[in-house]
């Protein structure tokens, strides 16, 4: 694992911008819904869909999915804050996360190589679909969907650091990697 703190000369950077890349985003969007319309139908063969419906009244249903909703922001920024962990550990090199108004995203000053880089994006959305995976085997069985919900949307949220990571992969040449502010910059050799 490597990591400099100035880009190396003989590379060319390449920026990728969701925001301004609408094409991008859209493909992304399609893509993040396929996934959570195929995990959801999955939830389905595995158990009832009713019991995540199944509560005595109006407010204990809307009570349950307000709990969802904060579970998933809190497991969104988590994830922030697990990536500077994971950062802090591959390079010793401080991270912090900056927390905007509906959103979150980690900042560092580093460069990456593409392991750590894809280790630092992709390692905290799976641990916290282990969390939730083994949550759904020990809970009870109306607890199910909950954790189901739950899992999907951090499944299928980690589509722009998978699409990130499959780009990286598809690199044969040396690649370092940095995140500015919601750009991610890809530097490859000449």
């Amino acid at each position: 694992m490597t990591y400099e703190n100035k880009l190396p000369s003989g590379f060319k950077t390449e920026t990728v911008d969701l925001d301004n890349d609408k094409k991008l985003r859209i493909k992304l969007y399609a893509a993040t819904l396929l996934a959570a319309a195929v995990i959801i139908a999955l939830g389905c063969l595995i158990k009832n869909i009713s019991l995540l419906f199944d509560a005595p009244g109006f407010f204990a249903l809307l009570g349950r999915f307000i709990l969802i909703m904060l579970i998933i922001a809190v497991g969104l920024v988590g994830q922030e804050y697990l990536k500077c962990f994971v950062l802090g550990k591959l390079t010793s090199k401080p991270a912090r996360v900056m927390r905007g108004r509906m959103s979150a995203r980690i900042e560092y000053k580093c460069w990456l190589d593409k392991k750590s880089y894809i280790i630092m994006s992709l390692a905290p959305a799976a641990a916290e679909c282990l969390l939730m995976i083994i949550f759904m085997l020990i809970l009870p069985d109306k607890l199910f969907w909950q954790c189901y919900v739950v899992f999907t949307v951090v499944f299928a949220g980690a589509a722009g650091d998978a699409y990130i990571a499959y780009r990286l992969l598809r690199e044969k040449r040396d690649v370092r990697v940095k995140n500015e502010e919601y750009k991610i910059l890809i530097a490859t050799e000449k």
